[in-house]
């Protein structure tokens, strides 16, 4: 969007004085750093598809922000409102400013424990979310768009059919598990260390009632997206264990949630994929792209399996 426009927008909103605003990243929604009178603000722009997951976002935030949990601060417009509706050529989209977080991303090895204390003092809050029942997410937005996407690069049917297969089987597992609250989205980019210590929690856009354990697998989650390697089995495996024992001081999981954590990791590469071709086209990514995934997948699953046994 033009940046004179998104400037004049806030500042009519917020009553604020806005000097200067640039993007930062463009994803699902775009976000951006602005500033005015010695301050700063982070204003988030969602696309309209993602309108629902932005509200519930807010919900969420407000809920959080009553019972003093540490997370980003929605500022209020000058009418009491949690967004603004920005009109564009897709329809109106919903923005929301918030306070700039001063603070470091944390080290996800070397403060796992702590991390895991405050990741299970949410799960434990949102227990109680007296909101509207909290989005569910359906196995075709977990596995099933991204062979939807493997189709339509025309990649190798044996390739696909052992993907669908794959997906089926942690789809099968998932489903049984017990749900609750899930950030959606968690790892270390998606907090801030502030100076007293504390995880400011952000980016709740994914957030659903699906299932706890999969922010505990997405903050264990110690393999390399692209790059397979057999060690980042066991370096998950550590990893989890640092975190679990700080997140078990407030809340346990079952043994077959635990088994689910490698799932949980499979699970991220089918949806990650197809987050980015549907935000940016299918132009973005490649066959190539694809059989490596498909590679990944497929050696992933085996040393699961092997390990299990």
């Amino acid at each position: 969007m033009n940046h004179d426009h998104l400037i004049r927008e806030i500042n009519k909103s917020y009553l604020l004085r806005i000097e200067q605003i640039k993007l930062h990243r463009e994803m699902i929604g775009s976000v951006y750093f602005a500033e005015g009178r010695g301050k700063s603000y982070v204003l988030k722009i969602y696309r309209s598809f993602k309108t629902a997951d932005a509200m519930q976002s807010l919900r969420i935030l407000d809920y959080l922000q009553a019972h003093s949990f540490p997370a980003v601060t929605v500022l209020r417009t000058a009418r009491h409102k949690n967004h603004i509706l920005l009109e564009a050529q897709e329809g109106w989209l919903t923005a929301v400013l918030y306070d700039y977080v001063e603070g470091d991303n944390p080290d996800g090895l070397a403060e796992a424990e702590l991390i895991g204390h405050q990741t299970a003092e949410l799960h434990k809050l949102m227990r109680n979310y007296p909101d509207e029942p909290l989005l569910h997410r359906t196995k075709d937005e977990y596995i099933d768009d991204y062979l939807s996407i493997m189709s339509e690069l025309d990649c190798d049917s044996n390739s696909m059919a052992a993907l669908e297969q794959y997906g089926n089987e942690l789809w099968g597992r998932m489903s049984k598990l017990p749900q609750g609250f899930c950030h959606g989205d968690l790892h270390t980019g998606n907090m801030i260390r502030d100076c007293h210590g504390q995880y400011i929690f952000m980016d709740f856009d994914d957030a659903s009632g699906d299932y706890p354990g999969m922010d505990v697998a997405y903050m264990s989650d110690a393999t390399h997206f692209n790059q397979y390697h057999d060690l980042m089995y066991d370096d998950t495996q550590r990893l989890f264990e640092r975190f679990y024992t700080g997140y078990s001081k407030v809340r346990t999981l079952s043994d077959n949630e635990i088994y689910a954590i490698f799932d949980f990791i499979a699970v991220r590469h089918y949806q990650i994929i197809s987050r980015i071709v549907r935000c940016q086209g299918l132009q973005s990514v490649s066959k190539e792209f694809c059989d490596e995934q498909y590679g990944w997948l497929m050696r992933w699953q085996e040393i699961c399996m092997r390990k299990r046994h």
